[in-house]
């Protein structure tokens, strides 16, 4: 099974546009939007990027043949190639911190399932305490290599 499908999905807004509208405008913050706003958003940002790097090789053209080959060349791509790394690092990281969130709420589920086990289990151990096989080698403390049918380390007295 891969990470994907032991992952349950976000709770996001409904796909259509009164669902968006709907968890845009909900106050109590119950549903996540942002997840859902994440590939739109990437895409919006590159376009940008992309048009801003076009605009200012044009502008540099403009301004002399040597500076617009320059940034036809050098600039724009590497400023495009920041852009988009540095943004799709932000985007997985928000990713992650959500993520996170969501295996927390998932411990906290399993954790309050699991907080009636200890309150059982105390009472298992009163019970055990009484049955005499089972205490029987519990006291013991075994030192120097002696174990099982070993001997018996002297005690502090030294007798």
């Amino acid at each position: 099974m891969s990470q994907t499908d032991r992952r349950p999905p976000f709770v996001r807004a409904s796909n259509t546009a009164r669902g968006y509208f709907t968890t845009l405008f909900d106050f109590s913050f119950t549903r996540f939007i942002t997840i859902q706003m994440f590939p739109v958003l990437y895409g919006v940002i590159l376009i940008s990027a992309l048009i801003a790097a076009g605009y200012f090789t044009v502008e540099a053209f403009l301004s002399s043949w040597l500076r617009g080959l320059f940034y036809l060349l050098v600039a724009a791509p590497v400023g495009f190639i920041t852009v988009a790394t540095i943004t799709r690092a932000l985007m997985e990281f928000y990713l992650v911190v959500f993520r996170i969130y969501e295996d927390m709420e998932d411990i906290r589920v399993v954790a309050q399932g699991l907080s009636g086990i200890s309150e059982s289990m105390e009472s298992m151990r009163g019970i055990t305490r009484r049955l005499p096989f089972l205490n029987s080698g519990a006291g013991k403390t075994h030192r120097g290599g002696a174990g099982r049918g070993g001997k018996e380390p002297p005690d502090e007295s030294g007798t």
